[in-house]
């Protein structure tokens, strides 16, 4: 019998229809080959430009109240004159959060959001069995780094501009950055019955069978906002991470493949001020724009305004111009209205780098119609955050020490300084460890369609309790502890949860552990020469999710998109009280949290049509979304019921030199305000040269 060879990808016709599906690019035929004896060298480059502009107005619905236009904030003050009374905030259209307005606000309709230069390089030397291969990539997106966005903070007068923080800049704005770099090697053992390849550095594990759907058995970290720039490749958007690989062929119809990663790698979320973010504070940079506490109608009160008025405060403190009782009501007016994020790696708890490891055992039956079974088993760290917390302490002492703390550093307190005042309750990013990962997959063909599935079964996976509940934990329960609001004692779940309150000044965890298990399926269909196409491809793929234990809406809610209010019952030191809830927030959230099990589906259509006009190859690709019913925590970030989302792109290729695209996205969708990117509607071109 023949043997099969080792493989770090998919089955030959799973993997090419996935290629031409997705529109995914493998070195050119033009790549410049060069050989030294018996050494080949390959090196190809790809360079592109795009462009994204924003075709719909903003739904002020999906918007913070207080950023409705309305509203004029000149002459605010935290603490002597805040302009507006909630009443007449929350009667305006809207959401009672701003923690994730800026990309929003930043992009009127018709705005180029987007403008990127970019270039690809691939490296590969090979002599005999032994080899090495990297991949390295530069961009420049001038519609960033022109710095001509349409909002600036009421108060501050700043930007929000994801070019200005040099760890943001890198995700969205320009860099130069490394992908692969590995060196490998393919040894065969027992006269060519066990073939052994092995590759150790930076590389992608492209493990699993999913096409669309995430959080399956790939583990693969994924830069979310290059994903979403025009032009954008897989390749480039999955971020490698440095490992050593294994694969191993044991029988003729079984072999083993097996990780270990030296190194951890986080997903990169889109920064705050792009486009696609729908975090103001989570991602790099995210620091300057604050956590906005929002219990009350505040404007959005950014690190700049945060600093300027505390130097202040501090230089009248040391100067004798206010006292330190009045020093002490005037400071209060920040840390009740905002959290901070630190700067850096101040304000994130990152894994180890080891223990992250995996098996897969794969099973090949030619009599089964060539089907191939899989067997994984992994432990790893998670690649998104959760957002954790230190709670404020408001104690007569903490108080002190900040004013003393303010009159020390008066006219220098800074982004990195300012984390060290012990009233602010602070948030954390943290991504917790050895979440552990079984998994089964398959794939076949049935005549010209290719059928998959796969089941992954978590244990340990962390998920975000919801935000507002970590909020009120960490900041109006601390007010109770100091006797300063003692009805605000107990009003977060978390205390009755855990059975013990966040203490002041002390750690906060923002997430619970439960057990998933996520199943999928795939359907892939060739249906050749059709409807005036020399080939037309469909692809259909369906998946769902399953919490397991979940705790009811009224133990524990976990966060989901645009629940910026607590949920009923809200229980004070009193008991339920409508009132409190009614003076905190407006009421109750009426968004859905989410639900222990979700599902939706996905579907693409692909027509080729050959060398329609001297050599030029056009393709008509259509994708359709849907998310059919519940919503799934964070940070899973997969689904929310009734969200919609529909692609429609024309392509081309000359002679795999030039390639072009341009494409129409719409969103829509989902119940009350979940679907966060309901008016994002855009569109989007590049062109790319292959040499």
């Amino acid at each position: 019998m023949k043997k099969r060879p080792i493989r770090f990808a998919k089955s030959p016709l799973a993997a090419g229809i996935t290629t031409a599906l997705l529109m995914l690019s493998y070195a050119p035929a033009q790549a410049a080959t060069f050989n030294f004896g018996d050494v080949e060298v390959v090196f190809d480059s790809t360079f592109s430009y795009g462009a994204s502009w924003r075709t719909e107005e903003r739904n002020w619905d999906t918007i913070a109240k207080v950023n409705h236009p309305r509203f004029n904030w000149t002459g605010y003050n935290a603490a002597t004159n805040v302009i507006y009374p909630s009443a007449d905030i929350w009667a305006q259209p809207g959401g009672y959060s701003s923690n994730g307005d800026a990309g929003n606000l930043n992009f009127d309709r018709g705005d180029m959001f987007s403008s990127m230069f970019k270039g690809l390089h691939e490296l590969s030397i090979k002599k005999d069995n032994i080899g090495f291969f990297s991949r390295f990539m530069y961009f420049y997106d001038t519609a960033l780094n022109d710095g001509k966005f349409a909002y600036t903070n009421p108060l501050s007068g700043n930007k929000v501009d994801p070019c200005e923080d040099k760890r943001s800049s890198e995700l969205a704005c320009k860099d130069v950055r490394l992908l692969d770099a590995y060196i490998y090697g393919n040894f065969a053992f027992n006269d060519g019955m066990n073939p052994v390849t092995v590759r150790v550095g930076n590389q992608v594990l492209s493990w699993g069978e999913s096409t669309f759907i995430p959080h399956g058995i790939n583990i693969t970290p994924v830069d979310v906002g290059i994903l979403r720039a025009p032009g954008a490749d897989l390749k480039e958007a999955f971020i490698p991470t440095g490992m050593v690989t294994l694969a191993v062929g044991l029988t003729d119809q079984l072999s083993a493949e097996l990780f270990y990663q030296y190194s951890w790698q986080e997903s990169y979320l889109p920064p705050p001020g792009t486009y696609f973010s729908t975090n103001d504070f989570a991602g790099r940079g995210g620091y300057a724009q604050n956590i906005q506490l929002g219990f009350s109608g505040n404007p959005d009160i950014d690190l700049a305004f945060v600093l300027q008025n505390l130097n202040g405060l501090g230089a009248a403190l040391a100067a004798g111009q206010i006292t330190p009782t009045q020093a002490s009501q005037l400071y209060l007016a920040y840390p009740t209205k905002v959290a901070l994020r630190p700067a850096g790696d101040a304000g994130e708890i990152k894994p180890e780098d080891g223990g992250q490891y995996g098996v897969k055992l794969e099973y090949f039956a030619p009599n089964l119609g060539d089907t191939e079974f899989a067997l994984y088993y992994m432990n790893y760290h998670s690649r998104v955050p959760v957002i954790s917390g230190v709670a404020s302490n408001f104690g007569a002492a903490a108080i002190q020490a900040d004013l003393g703390y303010l009159v020390q550093n008066a006219g220098n307190l800074s982004a990195q300084n300012v984390q060290n005042l012990r009233a602010f309750s602070k948030g954390l990013l943290e991504y917790p460890e050895d979440i552990k990962l079984y998994g089964f997959s398959f794939n076949t063909n049935l005549g010209t369609t290719s059928v998959a599935g796969e089941i992954a079964y978590r244990q340990d996976e962390p998920l975000q309790i919801d935000d507002v509940e970590i909020l009120y934990a960490g900041m109006p329960e601390q007010l109770a502890n100091a006797g300063i609001r003692p009805d605000l004692a107990g009003i977060s779940q978390l205390g009755r949860f855990i059975g013990s309150k966040a203490t002041p000044g002390n750690y906060a965890q923002g997430y619970i552990l439960r057990d998933t298990i996520q199943a999928q399926m795939t359907f892939t269909h060739l249906f050749g020469p059709s409807l005036g196409a020399d080939n037309f491809t469909m692809l259909a793929e369906v998946g769902g999710i399953r919490i397991n234990d979940m705790p009811a809406e009224d133990v524990l809610r976990l966060n989901g998109p645009n629940t910026d209010r607590s949920g009923a019952p809200l229980i004070g030191a009193n008991g339920p009280s409508t009132g409190l809830h009614t003076g905190l927030s407006n009421g109750p959230e009426t968004n859905p949290f989410p639900t222990a099990s979700a599902w939706g589906y996905r579907i693409l259509a692909k027509a080729d049509y050959n060398n329609v006009f001297a050599g030029v190859n056009l393709s008509q690709r259509l994708v359709f979304s849907h998310d059919v019913n519940g919503i799934t925590p964070d940070p899973l970030f997969m689904f929310v019921k009734d969200r919609k989302s529909a692609s429609y792109a024309v392509s081309f290729d000359y002679l795999n030199k030039w390639s072009g695209e341009l494409s129409y996205n719409w969103f829509w969708g989902g119940v009350g305000t979940t679907n966060n990117t309901e008016d994002r509607d855009f569109i989007s071109f590049n062109i790319k040269y292959s040499i």
